[in-house]
């Protein structure tokens, strides 16, 4: 019984591996400031997109570093950043799509603003953050993103509206916060999920 079990288990990974089957990736594992789309990653076709652990995606303007606009998903081993953008998000899931958010990396998105005293009462003045909308990882609004989101590297968020996993449409999937999320901002959320259909652990 013993050698069956371990015959049939197996026999479908050696199967995976001679009929070439395994499921591709295109992976950035070099610094760059350009954003990157699952639908045309693979030379204008689509495709997973893995960012690993030597490689980072740091915009120099507003907007969205990776996202997700085909059926695919995405892996972040590495860095995501945007320092000083109002309006930017690390990864965005757009209704409509099927694929998996996986963050084992780390996403920044911040600005070079400190408070001061000056008032000299011991108190720091003035607002926590000075920009807006920033989100680390985003499922837009409009309908259902279907797939999981799983983080557990750490997110670093500064900004005023914003919020490190925000969950705008339905997701049809499991949530799972894991790792750090540290998020500086009036009207902010560390974790804001609408309508999860699945488990959700923090």
């Amino acid at each position: 019984m013993r050698r069956l079990l371990a015959a049939t288990c197996l026999t479908p990974a050696a199967l995976l591996v001679s009929t070439g089957v395994l499921h591709a990736e295109t992976v950035i594992d070099t610094a760059t400031t350009a954003p990157v789309r699952t639908s045309t990653i693979n030379d204008g076709a689509p495709d997973d997109i893995r960012i690993a652990s030597g490689g980072s995606i740091k915009p120099a303007s507003a907007g969205v570093a990776v996202t997700i606009d085909s059926d695919n998903s995405v892996r972040n081993e590495g860095t995501i950043q945007f320092t000083g953008s109002n309006n930017s998000t690390g990864i965005l899931a757009n209704a409509g799509t099927t694929g998996n958010i996986t963050n084992t990396g780390t996403i920044t998105l911040d600005e070079n603003y400190t408070p001061e005293d000056a008032d000299d009462d011991a108190d720091l003045d003035g607002p926590f953050a000075q920009g807006s909308n920033r989100f680390a990882i985003r499922v837009a609004p409009g309908g259902t993103f279907t797939g999981n989101i799983l983080h557990s590297g750490t997110i670093t968020v500064e900004g005023n509206q914003s919020a490190g996993i925000s969950v705008e449409s339905r997701l049809d999937g499991n949530l799972t916060s894991r790792g750090g999320i540290s998020v500086l901002g009036d009207g902010s959320y560390g974790i804001r999920a609408n309508d999860v259909d699945g488990n959700v652990r923090l």
